[in-house]
């Protein structure tokens, strides 16, 4: 079965558990030691409960001021009336936002709340960040990309690790009884991070992850985020005597290397034909889930796309981990 374009074929990919040749041998102590400074901060948040058209469910605005005084605008929707409940984390894809409260009405309808926030620099939040190299290229891959602790991606994980801190505490608007992470794309590769830095994450759902073996993406990807680092190395370092440092840093945030240490139930998908995050650095990330409770939905004709079969199979393994 399957078609595929520029990858392995389907059998090869559901065997694709490759090397982590370029994951720090410090790693761990490196996010440890992240871990423990974000600890150290307590976030100002302020929650802004607005008047919705749909009176089953309540909505609030949320602007959380981050480690580095960034402010994150972000958005909660909960069943009404409820302090307790499961909780989905959402992370959205890149260049997008944390989305309107459309979006995730149907996962109040099975009792759930969910908070999603732009990603720093992303949707309507700005980027605090001091960075010290520019580049040629449009978007966000390159910056810092010389330096591991002041890299873009270092800066947003910082933020989400403040932000499942808040989640987990006593400030937020209500007491999660699950938690659980939710994403495509960018949003797929943040879930995998999250659920990797919270041992105690319930569940994950994954699709066709970004920032995911970096080795194997900077060859096979034709089009998307993946091609700033491509077309960096064109325009501004064409003989690649920057590559080694660049990809140090890359192995400090590197989706696949965060899996080891996710145990929760996991789904993902991937589509055969998607040149923005190739279905080797998807299943690359699968393999090495720690999990036996995993499954990945193959789509043998879909890119890098909305999917809304996959999104029946998400709502069908929601529903299960609340019954759980």
């Amino acid at each position: 079965m399957g078609r595929k374009v520029g990858d392995f074929a389907l059998d090869e990919l559901r065997k694709y558990h490759p090397e982590l040749a370029n994951k720090p041998v410090d790693f761990q102590d490196f996010w440890d030691m992240e871990k423990e400074m974000i600890r150290k901060f307590t976030p100002e948040v302020v929650v802004s409960w607005r008047d919705y058209a749909v009176p089953s469910v309540e909505v609030a605005d949320l602007t959380f001021t981050s480690w580095d005084d960034t402010p994150l605008r972000g958005l909660f929707i909960k069943p009404k009336g409820v302090t307790e409940c499961p909780v989905i984390f959402f992370f959205h894809g890149y260049t997008g936002s944390r989305g309107l409260a459309v979006d995730f009405l149907k996962w109040t309808t099975l009792g759930v709340a969910v908070i999603s926030f732009d990603v720093r620099g992303q949707g309507d939040s700005p980027d605090y960040g001091k960075y010290s190299n520019g580049s040629r290229i449009v978007g966000w891959m390159l910056n810092g990309i010389h330096d591991p602790k002041n890299y873009y991606y270092t800066n947003v994980y910082r933020d989400m690790l403040l932000q499942l801190n808040w989640i987990r505490s006593s400030e937020f608007p209500v007491q999660p009884t699950k938690l659980g992470v939710m994403g495509g794309s960018q949003g797929g590769g943040l879930a995998l991070v999250a659920a990797g830095l919270d041992e105690n994450m319930d569940f994950v759902a994954s699709d066709w992850p970004f920032i995911s073996h970096f080795e194997r993406a900077l060859e096979v990807a034709l089009s998307g985020p993946y091609m700033e680092i491509v077309n960096y190395f064109k325009w501004n370092d064409p003989q690649y005597e920057t590559y080694e440092d660049v990809m140090r840093t890359l192995g400090y945030i590197d989706s696949v290397h965060f899996c080891d240490a996710i145990t929760c139930p996991t789904l993902m998908g991937t589509g055969l034909e998607d040149a923005i995050t190739p279905p080797s650095t998807v299943f690359a990330a699968y393999n090495h889930l720690a999990t036996t409770k995993k499954e990945m939905e193959v789509y043998p004709q879909f890119t890098h796309e909305q999917n809304l079969f996959h999104e029946e199979k998400i709502i069908a393994f929601i529903a299960k981990q609340m019954e759980a």
